[in-house]
């Protein structure tokens, strides 16, 4: 079927998503020297390691260096490559399967996660159909854009998330799928086992776009790149169009192989005062209980999202379970977000402590952000539960958005693996 005819057969009551087959640009010869993980997560040293390993690595694409005309030179590359036969295009349109293996950080047990590549319709969130739950910023959209725009080559996926209903799990699980390629490797990025496989044939493959339009799309990863692709395909495309579709990895909301990390913050400066008055200042809104360092985090772990951690370093270490007394409404904030904790923790308990604006390191790591106080490398941790899949759900059902830096899917989708050519 046509792109542009497939918006003609949405209902108008229900918000459902369009997805597509498409014929991935892929490596010719897949090799971990070419693979890397997602652009917004390399700092400039990883990206340096990563672009000596081969010069076909795919960072050379992601994330062009130098001034503005990185964006040209990034195009002209891609099309040396093309014509070079390093990365080539497959030869009918397809679903790929893609596997992932790696060890759970928070449990240490090997996991997989299966997701589906395809292409998704890009729609404005007030539809209902694709559903976010995080802030984004001008800056990194505005640089995305200008990749885009350059090579018209979606060079990364997104990731994100749909509740299956029985006919497409039935479809997908039943389906015979071809091995195309696999990396396996300790030193690999995302995962020691990367797997893609693809599903060619027209029949299952219509059945599969079809079942697909029984459901929504919740962004897992990917906020920027969704919403630069949105705004590509309004301005140069329309609707159904192939500009209006960008590459997605989709898995079921209920895959065992899912994995959220917490995401603790590190700040340099104490709150004013002594701790004396930061308990004045906060414990009418909040219960405060002290407790030892070394056994904060299982504290936390064992309140399920309800308080979070202070760990601090004044003259000596200090540390504290906090959770609200209460959730008051708060007038344009859904519920469901002033229950989590990284929104309560931002919005009340931060103010509360006299912090007005305050520089704040990220980390997933529960010894990292430990040790940091500790060493003295940091003044204050904040230490956060992951938060549940449901509540993501509801944050993003309910129009909220969370905090920076709330939710981190582990591991993220491997980049290298699959390109998409508007159009193509």
């Amino acid at each position: 079927m046509a792109l542009e005819g497939i918006l003609l057969e949405k209902q108008e009551k229900e918000p459902m998503a369009t997805i597509r087959a498409f014929r991935a640009l892929r490596y010719a010869r897949l090799i971990p020297e070419v693979v890397a993980p997602p652009y917004d997560v390399i700092d400039a040293d990883q990206r340096a390691i990563l672009a000596n390993l081969s010069p076909y690595n795919i960072v050379h694409l992601t994330l062009p260096e130098g001034d503005e005309g990185r964006y040209q030179r990034a195009q002209k590359l891609l099309e040396h490559w093309l014509q070079e036969g390093v990365l080539q295009l497959d030869p009918a349109p397809a679903i790929y399967r893609y596997r992932q293996q790696f060890v759970d950080p928070l449990t240490g047990g090997t996991r997989t996660r299966t997701g589906y590549f395809v292409l998704l319709h890009t729609e404005p969130y007030e539809r209902g159909v694709v559903l976010p739950h995080e802030h984004t910023f001008p800056g990194v959209k505005e640089d995305r854009f200008r990749l885009l725009e350059a090579t018209r080559t979606h060079l990364e996926a997104i990731f994100g998330l749909y509740e299956p209903t029985p006919t497409l799990r039935e479809v997908l699980e039943g389906a015979l799928w071809e091995p195309i390629a696999y990396l396996e490797g300790d030193d690999l990025p995302e995962g020691s086992q990367h797997r893609l496989e693809r599903l060619t044939n027209p029949v299952l493959v219509d059945r599969i776009e079809r079942a697909f339009r029984e459901v929504r799309i919740w962004i897992a990863d990917g906020h920027h790149r969704y919403e630069t692709a949105l705004r590509f395909g309004q301005q140069y495309g329309h609707e159904g169009s192939p500009e209006r579709f960008l590459p997605i990895l989709l898995a079921p909301i209920d895959e065992p192989g899912l994995v959220i990390l917490p995401t603790h913050r590190l700040l340099a400066q104490l709150p004013p005062g002594a701790p004396s008055e930061w308990r004045r200042h906060i414990e009418t809104a909040f219960e405060v209980q002290d407790s030892s360092p070394d056994t904060l985090f299982e504290r936390v772990q064992a309140s399920d999202g309800e308080a979070i951690g202070f760990l601090w370093r004044g003259e000596t270490l200090g540390a504290w379970l906090i959770r609200p007394r209460a959730f008051e409404p708060v007038p344009g904030v859904p519920e469901v977000l002033t229950r989590f904790d990284a929104w309560w923790l931002h919005e009340r308990l931060m103010p509360a402590l006299g912090y007005v604006t305050a520089d704040i390191r990220y980390t997933r790591s529960t010894q990292e952000a430990m040790e940091a106080v500790r060493l003295g490398e940091s003044a204050v941790a904040f230490l956060l539960n992951p938060p549940r899949i449901a509540v993501l759900q509801q944050v993003a059902q309910a129009g909220g958005r969370m905090p920076h830096k709330s939710t981190y899917f582990y591991p993220k989708v491997l980049s290298g693996l699959i390109l998409w050519r508007i159009g193509q």
